[in-house]
């Protein structure tokens, strides 16, 4: 995915530019769903393994830890094992597929996806990642597909919402949009980015007013997010707030800018 756009006080473009440079957010990856510091967790396995070189669980498990640590290439060289063991492990399957897709072997991730999707086919969250997995590969009609039979399937997937909420921001379907991005963070209200893509999806169709308040929302939740942090400068800029969007912009250099899987532009 490209970077997200120079702030409009460096360019010279207007806030409408700026916002559709700084990109729509997509569904954060879950990694492991234990509380225990992954790195713990991965140490623990590997003692396990050592005395259990043939459990396909276990690799598995740590795979799910790395995962989290976003040693995405040991993740799947372990689940790679755990196949070699037992093919019949569902759970492998989809975990590869999620670690292969956050390496950027999207089409990899989207094949093992399908494996575990053809044995499980009434997994609303498994129809969501692969929903993603496409949007990352650009096959929006795909996506499209997955992401609505996600909520199909589960009515209350907040991240199945979201995410075609970015489908139809890109069409340009902005009413549609703002629906799923409010579902969203009506299902789940500690959701960042259904906040930050309300209010991207407010500004553009040009309700600054209520999108400054969505984004004070996500800042609240995320208050370091970059792409955040941008959008509140553009939302201030066309409130004819100035001299507080460019001390944001400024702020803004200064953060991280995130994983390219998280972010989706407005075409």
């Amino acid at each position: 995915m490209p970077p997200a756009a120079r702030p409009a006080h460096h360019t010279g473009a207007t806030w409408l530019s700026a916002a559709l440079g700084l990109g729509l957010l997509l569904s954060a990856e879950a990694g492991t769903a234990a509380d225990a510091d992954p790195d713990t967790v991965v140490r623990h396995l590997t003692a396990r393994l050592a005395a259990s070189p043939d459990d396909a669980t276990l690799y598995v498990a740590r795979a799910r830890a790395l995962i989290e640590l976003h040693e995405f290439a040991r993740a799947i060289a372990d689940l790679d094992r755990a196949l070699a063991l037992d093919a019949t492990l569902d759970e492998a399957w989809f975990w590869r597929g999620m670690a292969r897709g956050r390496l950027g072997q999207v089409a990899a991730g989207i094949a093992d996806l399908s494996v575990f999707l053809a044995r499980n086919p009434e997994s609303s969250l498994a129809y969501t990642k692969r929903g993603v997995r496409y949007l990352w590969s650009g096959d929006l009609e795909r996506a499209f597909a997955d992401l609505q039979h996600a909520i199909a399937l589960d009515p209350e997937n907040a991240e199945a919402h979201d995410d075609l909420g970015v489908i139809y921001a890109r069409r340009g379907e902005l009413t549609r949009a703002i629906h799923h991005f409010r579902q969203t963070i009506r299902l789940d209200p500690q959701y960042q980015k259904g906040f930050h893509n309300l209010a991207m999806a407010l500004l553009i169709s040009g309700d600054a007013e209520a999108a400054l308040a969505s984004v004070d929302e996500a800042l609240r939740l995320a208050p370091k997010n970059r792409n955040t942090v941008l959008l509140k400068g553009a939302i201030l800029e066309q409130l004819g707030a100035t001299e507080e969007a460019g001390a944001l912009y400024e702020f803004a250099e200064q953060l991280d800018e995130g994983n390219w899987t998280e972010r989706l532009d407005v075409q």
